[in-house]
């Protein structure tokens, strides 16, 4: 009987015994009295990267862009040059349009003086024949022995310039002199002057 009595207190003093240390007994950062070890190397035995093939040293590999970043920057640097070379395409599309329109309104302008100059030549080219056949009518007149052409003589002295108009005057002043034969002389000469545009 003693020996089943002794059975339990045996039992309590063999679970004491397997019990581990309370957590007051151990060391800090509960780890005893070793220090816990990270990585792969133990302490003091760290070494440098090896020297490269070319004697150079390791360069570290950042995160840099990956081979799809680059290709898209590279098309985004593509796309932004494509459109500035668009604008300046365009500005220079609308320069040459304004420089054409400069040259067509030029060309207009030079093509009205030209035409109001030829209109005005045809004008003066008329008024010139009108007076021509004027001084003829004088001469008719002259010859009959009418000394009242003043009329042509006025319209022949505003269409004739140069020699023409200074053979006018001229006949005038013979007239004036009654110098009939130098004066039709003259009114000849003025129409000769006049027709071969002196």
């Amino acid at each position: 009987m003693r020996l089943l009595g002794t059975i339990p207190v045996l039992f309590v003093l063999l679970l004491a015994q397997s019990r581990p240390a309370s957590r007051g007994a151990r060391g800090k950062a509960d780890a005893g009295d070793r220090p816990i070890l990270l990585g792969t190397d133990p302490p003091g035995k760290l070494r440098p990267n090896p020297p490269a093939p070319d004697g150079g040293v390791v360069v570290q590999r950042d995160a840099g862009p990956d081979q799809v970043q680059q290709e898209m920057q590279q098309l985004r640097a593509r796309i932004e040059a494509l459109e500035q070379e668009r604008a300046q395409t365009r500005q220079n599309a609308q320069k040459l349009d304004q420089l054409v329109q400069q040259l067509r309104q030029q060309v207009a302008d030079a093509e009205a003086r030209r035409q109001a100059s030829e209109e005005q030549q045809q004008a003066q080219r008329a008024s010139v024949q009108i007076a021509v056949d004027a001084l003829y009518a004088a001469q008719q007149r002259l010859a009959g022995g009418n000394y009242a052409i003043e009329t042509e003589l006025d319209q022949a002295q505003r269409s004739f310039t140069g020699q023409a108009q200074r053979d006018v005057q001229a006949a005038r002043a013979a007239l004036q002199n009654r110098d009939l034969a130098a004066a039709r002389a003259l009114l000849s000469a003025a129409i000769s002057d006049a027709q071969a545009g002196r």
